[in-house]
Formats: C-alpha cells, sequence, structure tokens
C-alpha cells in the first residue's frame, strides 16, 4: 500500500515496476513533493535520508548493480536496471537510478536530476552546463501523467475459490408450509 495516497493505494510489491511507476508518478505530479528534497523511487524518502551506491561494475549503464549492504533505502525492492530504463506502452516509467552527472559521487534518480542540480550541492541556476545523461521523452510523461491521473482506479481482487454449497437445512412435516394450507 501507498501511504502517502489518501485513500491509500494498493501497490503490487512483488512487481518492482509498478512500485517504480507509481512512485515516479508521484516525483513528476505530486504538489507536495518538492524537486529539491530528490524523493527516493523506492520509498519516497528524502535524499540524504535514502541514499544508493554502486557495486563496481564494467561501466555499462545496464550492468549497473545496487550495493545494498551500503544502501539505506527503506524499501529495498531488487529490480533489473536494464528493464526499469526501456519505456513501453504498458510500462512507460524510466526512472532509474544513475551517478551524478556533475561527478560529485553522488546516485541519483533519474526523475530527480533537476531537482539535485538545483540543490545545495551544485547551487546551479542554470542548467546549461549539465551533461545530457537523460531525457525524458513525451511518450513517457504522458504515460506517467495516465498512471499518476488513474492511481485511485484499481481493480478488486475477485475471491477465486470454489462456492461453498449452500447448507440445507431438514424441515419436519409439522413445520412446512404445505400443512397450514390443508
Amino acid at each position: 500500500l501507498c501511504t502517502k495516497c489518501f485513500p491509500p493505494v494498493p501497490i503490487k510489491t512483488s512487481n518492482y515496476q509498478r512500485i517504480l511507476e507509481h512512485n515516479g508518478a508521484r516525483i513528476l505530479f505530486d504538489k507536495t513533493i518538492l524537486a529539491l528534497d530528490q524523493p527516493c523511487g523506492l520509498c519516497l524518502r528524502p535524499f540524504p535520508m535514502c541514499t544508493f551506491t554502486f557495486l563496481k561494475s564494467d561501466g555499462t549503464a545496464s550492468a549497473r548493480q545496487i550495493d545494498w549492504t551500503r544502501s539505506t533505502c527503506l524499501n529495498p525492492v531488487k529490480f533489473q536496471m536494464a528493464a526499469a530504463m526501456k519505456s513501453t506502452k504498458l510500462s512507460p516509467c524510466t526512472n532509474h537510478l544513475i551517478p551524478c552527472p556533475l561527478q560529485c559521487g553522488v546516485v541519483i534518480w533519474t526523475y530527480n536530476i533537476l531537482g539535485h542540480c538545483r540543490s545545495a550541492a551544485h547551487n546551479l541556476k542554470s542548467l546549461d552546463n549539465v551533461p545530457v545523461v537523460y531525457q525524458m521523452g513525451v511518450d513517457e510523461r504522458g504515460g506517467v501523467l495516465k498512471i499518476w491521473e488513474k492511481r485511485q482506479v484499481y481493480s478488486i481482487p475477485r475471491n477465486m475459490t470454489k462456492a461453498k454449497p449452500k447448507l440445507v437445512l431438514p424441515i419436519s412435516d409439522a413445520h412446512r408450509a404445505l400443512m397450514v394450507l390443508r
């Protein structure tokens, strides 16, 4: 459940992409969340309460793995970075972790790039000198907006067990309605 939503929205915790989508939509479109707080894409706690580090890898973005022993997220959901980086029609959100483009040594969420660059760590007024490491497409933004607008619309899981047979109560002849009519 997302307890920040009112009423709380159920999120399948077994599907990391639904968590990333819901929290990504909240980061982009929730007016109560400040970009300068740089909320976590998994637990929504602000930076630096929630931080991540990468394990050493071969350097490709899709091969990056989170070092969970040194990360401080309260919702340690393992996810595939390569899958999280791809926007599809059914799963438009690409909010994933990247190293800071200004090389300050911090790992940030892609939806938090602007907030991070304008934060006290860099205090940039203009983003002209920031290297472009991530750019959100129009289709992605529109898809995530649909997720945000429909967050309170969800299917209620049905009980798929077989119907139990109805109890048949034995009624004596003295209590039947037919006896009254005679």
